[in-house]
């Protein structure tokens, strides 16, 4: 019976649940975006550069991954009444078990979905809040900075003539 719900599972993700596995893409495509932005900001602030527009995209990104993980129990249900809906209780009781249970299966997927990107975000979210949370280097401190090391430059040349 196991091996038979599990290849009805995964069958029913390339059919009626579809939508679900084209949500999970996105999502794996906003977490990699996200992931490649904090790793430019990383290097960024190591070589103290201007990091504002990368900082906001970062933002983006990774609202969108968090909030497209809320999404999977709802996109699930919406596939379950969606079934349901759809479903003749007038033909014979063992098509009408086969479409209950295909009906289920996309809450199946919203929750399992879930739960991956739960974890995933768990393993990655104090990594994320800390460089959003990070305020840029104001441009002043930069240029006083070099400045500085500017003057000092100059005051070795003229004890050196």
């Amino acid at each position: 019976m196991e091996e038979d719900f599990l290849k009805k599972l995964f069958s029913s993700i390339h059919t009626s649940d579809s939508y679900i596995l084209i949500f999970a893409v996105l999502a794996l495509v906003f977490l990699a975006t996200s992931v490649w932005l904090a790793r430019m900001i990383e290097k960024d602030l190591k070589n103290n550069q201007p990091i504002k527009r990368i900082h906001q995209m970062l933002g983006v990104f990774y609202t969108l991954f968090v909030t497209f993980i809320s999404l999977f129990p709802l996109l699930g249900m919406f596939g379950t009444v969606k079934a349901l809906l759809e479903l003749d209780l007038s033909g014979d009781l063992e098509v009408i078990k086969l479409k209950f249970f295909n009906a289920l299966t996309s809450t199946a997927w919203g929750i399992i979905f879930s739960v991956i990107f739960k974890i995933i975000h768990a393993l990655v979210q104090s990594w994320m809040e800390s460089l959003l949370n990070r305020p840029e280097p104001p441009p002043e401190s930069r240029m006083k900075k070099v400045s500085v090391e500017k003057i000092s430059k100059k005051e070795k040349e003229g004890e050196l003539s």
